[in-house]
């Protein structure tokens, strides 16, 4: 099973989101879900290729997740490719997390497809928020981001 969740870090209109994850990936929008948090915004077909979500936590705006169907459909795609589409045609920044336990750093994508590791506050991710430490590399469409050191 992959995963396929992207958050977003930024303002996103739902709607919007789902019309670009349709347009993108050629999934036709009534197989997307849309959740704002209370309430569907409409029925959906199965089966259901994706969800985008309003934000779980604090500091994440919105959530893409594709389910296995969405990968099969989609033709198995990175987590980075669709990570770098979506922001780049939100013009929103995302992360999303490593693929193991043992790695600690997640992935932001800039806007402009940019992209690189981040060191979120492990306090506050502990307590449901999404805080951005810094960068361990440059990302150019970040830079108003912090450097911070590989060893933290």
């Amino acid at each position: 099973m992959r995963d396929y969740t992207i958050v977003f870090i930024e303002p996103v209109d739902l709607g919007l989101l789902a019309a670009e994850v349709a347009d993108a990936f050629a999934i036709p929008r009534d197989q997307i879900e849309v959740w704002d948090g209370s309430a569907f915004a409409a029925p959906v077909v199965e089966p259901v290729l994706a969800q985008v979500a309003a934000g779980s936590e604090q500091g994440s705006y919105a959530e893409f997740v594709g389910f296995d169907a969405f990968a099969s459909h989609a033709g198995e795609p990175e987590l980075l490719d669709v990570a770098v589409e979506l922001a780049t045609r939100t013009k929103r920044r995302v992360l999303f997390g490593p693929e193991t336990a043992e790695e600690f750093r997640w992935t932001l994508v800039a806007a402009d497809g940019s992209h690189g590791k981040v060191v979120l506050d492990d306090d506050r991710f502990d307590d449901g928020e999404i805080a951005i430490v810094g960068t361990v590399e440059p990302i150019d469409g970040a830079p108003d981001l912090p450097r911070v050191p590989e060893s933290i």
